[in-house]
């Protein structure tokens, strides 16, 4: 009598891999739809055509567009957080490296473009506070470890930086002068030393 053949099993993902790779694939399609057309375009038939599934495949992981966005923008607070996870060290160029990394990567667009629907949608707002905070904080505290002092300065001038290139980052989106930008952080890393007592005055310019 023949003996059934054995079933290769080696190699082959379990339901649990398949259901995270089939997620991962639906919120990679939504972040690249929000990075080209906007959270208003992103619509479930936008992301089901990018992804490449089935309608119902993706109504099984994300059963409504605001479970769709709320996915993303998890998603998007972890590809951030991944940028702080570099080491780093060496003082303010490097504490401002870490911070133009994050507000210079592809990533920062589309929170740009949750911010902007979230000013109008009072779920997406709710959902997306608590994980800006949680980012912020890590963004804050990674450039204040970079910088490596207990001065007491260090905190406020650690926020200024982060909202001075945040600025400065949006307002290159519609004037696309790099040389300004450049100019501006070398001065502003100049300015530091003057703030901190560490430079004369004079010499930030």
């Amino acid at each position: 009598m023949p003996t059934a053949p054995v079933r290769r099993t080696q190699g082959r993902r379990t339901q649990g891999e398949r259901t995270a790779a089939t997620r991962a694939r639906l919120l990679d399609a939504t972040f690249e739809s929000v990075l080209d057309r906007g959270c208003a375009a992103t619509t479930i038939a936008e992301v089901q055509q990018r992804a490449g599934l089935a309608r119902g495949t993706l109504l099984h992981h994300f059963p409504t567009r605001a479970s769709l966005m709320l996915g993303v923008v998890e998603d998007v607070a972890a590809r951030r957080l991944g940028v702080l996870a570099q080491p780093a060290s060496g003082g303010w160029p490097e504490a401002v490296a870490i911070v133009r990394s994050d507000l210079e990567s592809p990533v920062f667009l589309v929170v740009l473009e949750l911010w902007v629907a979230a000013r109008t949608d009072p779920d997406l707002r709710d959902a997306l506070v608590p994980v800006e905070r949680v980012v912020f904080e890590s963004v804050h505290r990674a450039v204040t470890d970079v910088v490596g002092t207990d001065d007491p300065r260090v905190p406020t001038l650690v926020q200024f930086t982060i909202d001075l290139l945040t600025g400065a980052t949006m307002t290159g989106l519609l004037h696309h002068d790099r040389a300004a930008h450049e100019l501006l952080v070398r001065r502003w890393v100049a300015a530091l030393g003057v703030l901190l007592g560490e430079a004369d005055a004079d010499s930030w310019l």
